[in-house]
């Protein structure tokens, strides 16, 4: 009975406490668009609260000046509200500069289409691109004289102190800025009792990745390398390899789209493998199995920190660890596409122009430029950032050649920034399939083969692929390979973390399959039992197809062979955090109302003691009376 009632107090009590903590805090619902910490190997990048998390008055900040002389001029611990075309590189060293007083800080996503703002680097993969070296002094200086990405202004490699949280939704909008607002009256604060927040996210890792993974407090970036054949592999033959950079960066990495930086390539890539497959099935002279050399077609995640991706293919390639055991000196000649999304002029970048195959590659592009031609393809001597400079650091001598529509510096003003979004539209559509189709011919013709007008990919596939990558992953071509109609219905993002299997990549897995697919005389009821000739079994829609898609690990080099304070190779990690992370909004009460309650709880609590110590002392004679009385 005794534990009965003390179970029961318990209950009400946390209870009472649950209700009481109902009353004074708000919650903030903030998605999942938070900042967080990231380690290299000489540093640590990202934003943090301290163990308990910070509060601090919200304060609306609507102008770059007022942020200046607001915060030049107030000691109270705050946390500003900002619009997200605030938040620049201006408004983040200002609010660096006074960390002290700076608690946390909320962005308002507003619908203000921003046209330039990239937190990248002003030199994307400084350091890691063939010919540099990294500055270990000072990180934020470029190896190289070339800006590629001139606006960048480098917001993401900050380390701010304080917590960091995007809202989203628009009810919460609506609630954040109506309490910041009410804190105002003209200009200045108001007198006490005030809305505040509290802000809680503690990371656990601290200093450099080496640092880190010594105290089991962060974890590499890993993702994966996703590869496409066409035909089983025949030993010694060469192979003419594709590559685009798959995954995609932002300061809230659950809004990292890459829109322009990978959304348009990623496309381009998805098409050329639909349309080999289809001269490949298309043969009926066995001419596709006998050319000169194979394709294959790689996905590199990853890439947004210092190339990982591509320097782990590269490190592999040399090793002869590639898939089916291929090395670097089976690769006859590398194609890059980049970004490609902005332009019907295009540029060709290689830093080998009288090499045979590049010089023979440029020529086939020229073909199909000019006059009459939707493109033009200009050659452009050197090779900015991009992931061939990982493949040339391992060996100069390989063939390389980057298709992208920037010149010497980047087209999009919004790279790495959760703006870089490009919505699909039928002007899109068409550039990309005859884009496609250019591609296409380029690479049979390079390789011994003739040009073909049977390479016919419909517009509609090209806008699907589109839809899922640039507008919503809810989408008619994911629905179909998912077997589902419960995606989530939003944007894709594309960061790379350290699991291996994003909702992106396993999309992108079963897109290749789905698009390189060969179908086999074998009934579907024996597709998984009774293969040869080294294709993979893909039973679907009642048929047994073949397959030769394969994944390997894109976690850097620097993880494999331990060297965590590696300069040759990318060293990025993201630090654990807990799941215990609030943003909620309260009234704080001033320092003077906060010592008058204070004491008027220590006289309570004085008088109580006092009455219940006199109490006691008479209890005798107080229990006695009642009894004698009975």
């Amino acid at each position: 009975m005794l534990l009965d009632g003390l179970y029961l107090i318990i209950l009400v009590v946390n209870g009472a406490a649950n209700t009481l903590n109902d009353k004074i805090y708000t919650p903030i619902d903030f998605g999942r668009s938070f900042c967080f910490r990231m380690n290299n190997f000489n540093t640590q990048v990202g934003c943090q609260t301290s163990r308990d998390g910070d509060t601090g008055i919200l304060y609306p900040f609507k102008t770059e000046e007022t942020v200046t002389e607001t915060l030049n001029s107030i000691d109270e611990p705050i946390i500003p509200v900002i619009s997200s075309g605030l938040f620049t590189n201006d408004t983040a060293t200002e609010f660096l500069k006074h960390s002290v007083i700076m608690k946390g800080l909320i962005i308002i996503e507003d619908k203000t289409e921003i046209e330039l703002f990239s937190p990248a680097k002003t030199c994307p993969g400084n350091g890691y691109n063939l010919g540099e070296t990294v500055n270990t002094v000072n990180p934020h200086i470029c190896s190289s004289q070339d800006k590629w990405n001139p606006v960048g202004n480098w917001i993401s490699y900050y380390d701010f102190p304080f917590g960091i949280f995007a809202i989203r939704s628009d009810s919460q909008k609506d609630l954040v800025t109506e309490y910041a607002n009410k804190n105002l009256f003209q200009g200045s604060l108001k007198p006490y009792p005030l809305w505040g927040a509290q802000i809680q996210a503690f990371m656990n890792a601290a200093g450099d990745t080496e640092t880190c993974i010594r105290r089991n407090t962060c974890d590499p970036i890993r993702g994966r390398n996703i590869h496409v054949n066409f035909v089983p592999r025949s030993e010694g033959k060469e192979i003419i390899l594709f590559i685009t950079k798959a995954d995609a960066t932002a300061f809230f990495k659950d809004m990292s789209y890459g829109g322009e930086a990978s959304g348009g390539s990623l496309a381009v890539l998805l098409g050329i493998i639909k349309s080999l497959s289809q001269v490949r099935d298309n043969d009926q002279n066995n001419d596709f199995n006998q050319l000169s050399a194979e394709f294959m077609v790689t996905f590199l995640q990853g890439e947004s920190f210092d190339y990982s991706g591509s320097q782990r293919f590269a490190y592999d390639l040399r090793r002869g660890d590639g898939p089916y055991n291929i090395s670097l000196s089976n690769i006859k000649c590398i194609i890059e596409v980049g970004p490609i999304s902005l332009s019907n002029e295009l540029y060709l970048h290689s830093n080998n122009p009288a090499h045979e195959s590049v010089k023979q590659i440029i020529n086939l592009f020229a073909k199909y430029s000019g006059d009459g031609q939707l493109f033009t393809f200009e050659y452009v001597d050197g090779l900015p950032p991009s992931s061939i400079n990982s493949f040339l650091r391992e060996d100069e001598s390989i063939p390389a050649i980057l298709v992208t529509d920037s010149h010497s510096e980047l087209q999009s003003k919004v790279y790495g920034s959760r703006f870089d979004i490009i919505e699909n539209n039928d002007i899109l559509s068409s550039r990309l399939k005859a884009l496609i189709e250019v591609f296409t011919n380029v690479a049979l013709q390079f390789n011994g083969g003739v040009e073909t007008t049977s390479v016919e990919i419909e517009k509609s596939l090209v806008s699907n692929v589109l839809d899922c990558i640039l507008v919503n992953q809810n989408c008619t071509l994911l629905q179909k390979l998912q077997n589902t109609t419960d995606l989530e219905n939003e944007r894709l993002s594309r960061f790379t973390s350290v699991g291996h299997n994003t909702h992106f990549t396993i999309y992108l897995i079963n897109m290749t399959k789905d698009f390189s697919k060969k179908e086999l005389s074998v009934p579907e009821e024996k597709c998984n039992s009774s293969f040869t000739d080294k294709w993979m079994p893909y039973p679907r829609d009642g048929l047994c197809y073949g397959i030769l898609v394969n994944n390997t690990s894109a976690i850097s080099p620097a993880f494999v062979i331990g060297d965590l304070s590696s300069t040759k190779y990318a060293t990025w990690t993201e630090s654990q955090w807990s799941r215990n992370f609030k943003l909620r909004a309260f009234l704080i009460a001033s320092n003077h109302e906060n010592v008058v309650i204070f004491c008027c709880g220590i006289l309570y609590f004085i008088t109580l003691s006092v009455f219940i110590l006199q109490c006691y002392r008479r209890s005798d004679g107080i229990f006695s009376e009642v009894n004698s009385q009975q």
